[in-house]
Order: structure tokens, then sequence, then C-alpha cells
């Protein structure tokens, strides 16, 4: 017998359906080739190819067998736009099928082998366009070349072994397959959870944000949300008092920041404790004193913003459409959007409907007729009532028909606003929220009521990837009356979606006089003052407390307008090309003793009152340590604009700075800053910025920078956090005493940022450790959940580095 016919499962003695790739003697003399790939969550995906499609899709196809080609795509299967719960034509979810219980280290050119096994015997049943397996996970994803492969697929791997059971792992583990779709709607229904039901915390273990899926999920009901809903979704913390709020992001910092770094300086501790027996090591490892007391981490208070209500200085809006419940049938023409409501049905129609399957074969049963009897339960005790007796007696229950709800109908009106419920449910005003300001409300009024309901060019559609408008972008400056809008748009032949034939490109002399419509009606006149009847109302006279008329945004103008074409998937990068169409090129702002330029890409923070509170902290902890301001370098890493450094300058704690961003944009924002401010007129070497990845330029800068001089360093990085190569400069560089970290993400990358800064020295980051020595959130975003933080980091001293290991080599 072959090796083919060997491993050929069988079931009731037919062979058991299996997913395609390619039989294991094709694989043994070289017909199928592997390509694999790692993403950046270190996954491998391995592409098999035996043929290549037309659209150049790999595929594997078993020799000698029939090809089954993949659907082709028609109008009708793609998207339509004006329908906004559609699946994308680039979205392969419905494809997909996780197979569980595999094992975890196997290697990526095995799976093409693990595959080749379960399609054995049924080769041309099945395409695996590609299988992507992580390499600690016990799970493949595998891709098919349709959906109508996907059912049948999982009833082989759940089915398909021996005596009707679920194939096996080579450990004899029984394997488990699902669809991916189902999996996500399952999560979503848990409250994001994982694969097994558990909640997901806010990012992973390695300081990742977790990443929700856009997927459609058939079962959801849309709806209408109502303010308080939407309220509720944006801004969760609108239904505390402010006091309130900061109590529980006290509670927040404490529970998911300051002791996640410690348990992962244990979990490091651990681990090293492990090498060291491992290499036999005859030295032991020390755990450090203060990760070993009860509160290691001290956490302050958090320091609450200036003004809790509208104290945004940008907001970012995205086109869509809003959802207008129709009373009535909509006329011809009309968009509307028809959306299945979900019943709940009580216990007793559930069993009279299976009652009515289970002898719909026999006779023709009406559910008026259909008597339910309800099992009897038994007594466990000796002294049973008449209620016991009562169960006992089987009970007629007569189920009335009833009419059904009638399902309700939408006419979708082109907006811009928030999604509020996902991509499915539409976009919502933003005048309902408390951290809005007028002016943003006045300009959404002028997209809502003035230019979409006239536009030829419809809004982009996220899901099919088609349509034109994005988002909209406005920043203002209540200090300097400065207003600046940047619109995003698809090219005018439309998205990554766009239909072939081209039938729904916009003409470009249509869209160019749609851009130019949409100048004039920004720049008309003074920003309107919206009607926010919405807005709750014991909040109205709160949102004007502590300002003067200048600061309420009345009056206010738009002075600079761009438009930015993008044609991706996602977003584009900050340093993405953007279109001058009107006005100034860049948004002055004052903050503190500083006036900044920013560009349309560079980064700013979103709350300007709360940003001063948050620079003065950093400040004050600079000032602590430079002892002679004068001779203190200050090294600032991600420094956007050069906001943090040119305020240290301004407030005279250090006499020099560097500073390193990966914008190009905000580079040229940060040497205009210096300028702007008084600096590098006599001696340009005051202030110097460099556009560049802070991980490919940081070890050579602090090459340059003369060892005798005092250096503090601030960090400010975006979500993702610092690169392992800016921490390991970082914990070299021993002339680094203190270290301020500012954090919009803490609950997650500090915790994996503070932990290298915070362990033993190893090869990979030398240098003696930091410790973290005060604690201070700082709340920019009130109605939120999220949090500011900055935590200070100093560098721990020879004499305890030797205390615990035994030498003041700090280099491993």
């Amino acid at each position: 017998m072959s090796t083919t016919e060997e491993a050929t499962k069988k079931l009731d003695g037919e062979a058991v359906a299996a997913v395609p790739v390619a039989t294991a003697t094709a694989a043994e003399e070289g017909t199928v080739t592997a390509s694999t790939t790692t993403d950046s969550n270190g996954n491998e995906e391995t592409k098999t190819i035996n043929g290549e499609s037309e659209d150049g899709t790999s595929k594997v196809v078993a020799e000698g067998s029939s090809e089954t080609k993949p659907k082709v795509e028609t109008n009708n299967d793609i998207a339509n736009p004006n329908n906004i719960i559609d699946r994308g034509n680039l979205d392969h979810t419905s494809r997909k099928v996780v197979v569980h219980n595999v094992l975890k280290y196997v290697r990526a050119k095995e799976v093409v082998k693990l595959t080749t096994k379960w399609l054995l015997g049924h080769e041309s049943k099945f395409q695996i366009v590609k299988t992507k397996k992580p390499p600690k996970d016990n799970w493949v994803k595998v891709t098919l070349a349709d959906e109508s492969m996907v059912n049948p697929f999982i009833e082989l791997i759940n089915k398909g072994g021996e005596n009707g059971e679920a194939m096996v792992n080579a450990k004899g583990k029984p394997l488990f397959a699902k669809r991916a779709d189902e999996m996500f709607n399952n999560d979503k229904r848990d409250g994001l959870g994982d694969s097994n039901g558990k909640r997901k915390a806010d990012g992973d273990d390695n300081g990742r944000d977790g990443k929700r899926m856009r997927t459609s999920d058939p079962n959801r009901v849309i709806r209408i949300l109502s303010k308080d809903e939407v309220r509720d979704k944006i801004t969760p913390g609108w239904r505390m008092p402010y006091e309130e709020q900061l109590n529980e992001k006290a509670k927040e910092m404490v529970n998911k920041c300051a002791k996640k770094i410690v348990k992962e300086i244990k979990g490091r501790f651990r681990t090293l404790e492990r090498e060291y027996k491992r290499n036999q090591r005859k030295d032991t490892l020390k755990i450090y004193e203060w990760v070993d007391t009860k509160r290691a981490i001290e956490m302050e208070q958090p320091v609450p913003s200036p003004e809790s209500y509208e104290y945004r200085n940008k907001c970012e809006f995205t086109f869509g459409y809003r959802l207008e419940e129709v009373k009535e049938e909509g006329k011809d023409g009309d968009a509307v959007m028809k959306v299945e409501e979900v019943m709940k049905v009580e216990e007793v129609a559930e069993e009279v409907e299976e009652k009515v399957t289970e002898t719909k074969a026999d006779a023709d049963v009406k559910v008026e007729d259909v008597k339910v009897e309800e099992t009897t339960a038994e007594s466990k005790a000796d002294d049973t009532t008449v209620k016991d007796e009562e169960m006992k007696e089987a009970q007629v229950k007569v189920v009335e028909p009833t009419t059904p709800a009638p399902t309700p109908t939408y006419k979708k009106i082109p907006a811009v606003g928030f999604l509020a419920q996902g991509w499915a449910g539409g976009v919502y005003s933003p005048h309902c929220l408390q951290n809005m300001p007028d002016w943003s409300c006045g300009l959404a009024d002028i997209f809502n009521d003035e230019f979409l309901p006239t536009s030829s060019v419809p809004p982009y559609d996220s899901k099919s990837h088609r349509g034109v408008w994005r988002t909209v972008t406005i920043r203002c400056s209540l200090r300097t009356r400065e207003c600046m809008v940047i619109v995003l748009h698809a090219p005018a032949k439309g998205g990554a979606g766009a239909l072939e034939d081209g039938s729904d490109a916009i003409d470009p002399e249509v869209f160019e006089g749609e851009k130019k419509r949409l100048v004039e009606l920004l720049t008309k006149g003074v920003i309107p003052t919206p009607k926010r009847d919405d807005y709750p109302e014991d909040h109205k006279d709160e949102k004007k407390k502590g300002r003067n008329e200048e600061e309420k945004g009345e009056g206010m103008k738009v002075t600079s307008i761009f438009f930015q074409e993008f044609d991706g998937l996602s977003n584009p990068k900050p340093d993405h090309p953007v279109q001058h169409a009107f006005g100034k090129t860049s948004l002055e702002e004052k903050l503190g003793k500083c006036t900044f330029q920013i560009s349309p890409g560079a980064f700013f923070q979103t709350n300007t009152k709360g940003a001063e509170v948050l620079y003065n902290i950093v400040v004050s902890r600079i000032k602590e340590v430079a002892t002679d301001p004068t001779q203190t370098l200050l090294l600032d890493v991600c420094c956007g604009t050069g906001t943090i450094g040119l305020t240290c300058l301004k407030e005279g704690v250090v006499g020099k700075m560097v500073g390193v961003d990966i914008s190009e944009p905000a580079i040229e924002d940060a040497k205009i800053n210096a300028k702007k401010n008084g600096y590098n007129k006599d001696d340009p070497t005051t202030c110097r910025f460099i556009a560049s990845a802070a991980e490919k330029i940081l070890p050579d800068t602090m090459k340059d920078i003369k060892s005798s001089k005092p250096i503090v360093a601030v960090v400010d990085p975006a979500r993702d956090g610092l690169h392992p190569v800016v921490i390991r400069t970082l914990r070299a560089n021993e002339g680094i005493q203190r270290l301020v970290y500012v954090s919009c993400n803490p609950t997650a990358t500090l915790v994996r940022d503070a932990a290298m800064l915070c362990s033993p020295p190893t090869k990979k980051y030398p240098g003696r450790p930091f410790k973290p020595t005060l604690s201070q959130p700082v709340d920019m975003f009130p109605l939120t959940k999220h949090c500011e933080m900055v935590m200070t980091f100093d560098r721990m001293s020879e004499e305890e580095y030797e205390k615990y290991h035994g030498t003041t080599d700090s280099k491993v």
C-alpha cells in the first residue's frame, strides 16, 4: 500500500472530504512549493503554490485534480456604496477557517504537509489560498478560495476522522474547526473576548493594542441610537461627576499600570533565573528591594483638566450616512436600508416550534392546536407539598398566533460625524457630546446641511472601499482665532474597491468643482453657532465656566483649508502630502510662554490648557535634577513640533536640547518654532532637531553628545511606545540620570517599556537599570476612559547596583 493510501482516512467505507492542497507524494516530489512571510506580530504566513490564478492569487491545487476556480465576483457581489451593511469584496473573513489544537511549535514549512494530510482523497473539492500559523499558538488560519468550501471543510476537520469523529493532531488530540467570522461575532457578543470566551485587555502582553476585525454580523440589529446612547459609546464618563471620573481613572492607573509594571518586572527576574540555572552560573540574581515592596510604584491622584467640557482643539469626523427612520414606504429613488428585527422568543414558543418540526412529516399542524407538555420533576424530599403535585400534572399551553413586527426601514442621508456603533450603524452628529466645542459642531453643520445634501460625490464606504469623501479633521486655536480644515478623500477614480470598468468613477472636473464649492461654503463668513438642543440640560451652564469671551469660539473663521488624497485602505502617514486650497499654510497656537506653528500632519496635544498642566509637571521633574541648567542637555525623543523642549528652554531648566521625531513636517515646524521663540539666532546649537526614526538616529546622536554634560531625557511616544533600540540606547548611556516618560497608553506600551527600562541588565539591554520614582496621571481627556501619564525614572546608583550584582560593571 502506498504512503498516500495509508494516510487516507475512511468514514463508513468512504474517503472523508478534505481541504485542497496537494497529495503527500506530490509534496515530496517538489510539485508543491511554499513561500513564508512573517508579519509585524511575528505570525508566519505560508502561501502554498502549485498554480497561479489569472489575478495572481496563490493557491494549492492537487496534481492531476480538476481545479475549482474561485468565485468570480459580479457587480451584484460587490458591496453597493448605498448599502452600508454589505461585506466588501476585499474582506475575506467569510472564507477563513480557524483550526484549533494544532501543535504549537510547528514550522511554517510543516504547515503545508499538515494541510496536505487533511486533504488526502479530497483535493478536488477544496482550494487553500493561504495559511497562517503564529509561532506560539495552537491554531492555524486557513483561507479558502470560495466561501462555499468553508462549511464542508469544517465538517471534514470536525467529523472526518475515524468513526466519524474529529481529525487528530500528532499527539492524538482532536482538532476543532470553526468559521473565523463566527468566532468574531461570538466574541463581540461576549464583550470583545478572545477565541476562548475570555475578555481581552486593553492591550496584549507585548503592549500592542488589540484590533477588532471589521466584519459584518448578519444577526446584528441595526437601530438608531438615542443621544444618551451615543454619549455612552463615545464619552462613557458623562454620567459621572468629574471627581468620580478622576477616582475611576486613579484606580485604573494603579491596577492596570503600576501593578502590571511590577508584575512584568518580576516575570523578567524569573526568566533570568531560569537562564542562570540553564547556563550553570554560580552567581545568584536577587530581586530588587523596591520591586518587592508592597507599593513598589507610588501613584499620585490624577491632575484634573482645567476644562472638563468642550476642551478639544482638534476634532476628526467621518464621512458616511446617517440613518433616518421612514414611517411609510420609501418612494422610488430613495436610498433605504431594511434590517431584520431579532425577536425574543419565549420558551413555550420554542417548544411549539420543535413540536411542529417533529410532526410536520406526518400531518399539517397548526400552531394554535399544538399542546406542549411540561416535563415532570421528581420530588427529592419526603415532605412534598401541593406544589410538587401540580408540577407532576401535565400543563397545556395554547400559543396564540402573533403578528410579526414590521421591519423598520431607514433612509440614508450623507453626513459627517462619529461612528457610535461601528461602520454599519451610520454616523452620528457631534452636537450631543460635551467634549465637542461649538465651532466643531458649526463646521459639521456646514457639511451636513449645505454641502453633502447637494453633492454628487458620494462618501467613502470603508467596507467596500468605494466612494470618495473619507474624513475631515478640524484644528482650532481660540487664542489666536485660527481654524484649519483638512479633508481626506479617495481619488476621483475611486478607492481600492472601485469597479474595474470605471463606472463608479467621478469626473475630475466635477470633483474639482465640488472641492471649490466646499471651500466657498467654509469661508463665506464666520463659523455658524450651532443649535445644541440635545446637549444635557444640567451641563449647559457648566461648559462655559472659566472662559472669557475670546475662548467661547464666537466669531471664528476658517483660516486654512487642505485636501489630502489617499488611495490606501487605512489611514495616511503624518507626512503624507496635502494640497493647500485656501488661506495660511499652518496654524498658530499659544501654549504657556511659547508660540507654536502647527502643520497639517504635525502632532499637537488635543487639550491646550491640559497640555500646559502636563508640560509644567515635566518642567518640574527636570528642574529637580538640573543643578546647573545652563550646562544641562535635554534629549527630547518623539519631540513633535518641539513643544516640550522649547517649553523647558523657556522656563530655564535646561541650556540646550536635541529633538528627534519621525515626522518631517513636525521637525520643520520645530525649527521654525525655535526661531519664533527666540532661539538659534545667536547660537545655532541651542536647539537641534532631527527628522528620522529614533531607533535609526539615536545611537549615533548619543555618540556625538559629550559625556561630561549632564543629560535629562524626555520621551513622548505615540501609542505604539518606544522601539527596543531606543530603550537599549537610553539604558546603555549612563550619563542619562533621569528619564521622564510621557505616555498616552499607560496601561499597555508604558508597562512593556517600563519593564525593559527597570529589569536587570542583559546583553540586549546593558547598563544600570532605571527605577520609577514618581507617577503622575494627568487627565487630558475628561468624559472618556483615557488618561495621560508622566512617569519619572531615575538611574540606579552604582552602590545599589553593586549590592545586587556584586560589580559596578553593568555590561553583561
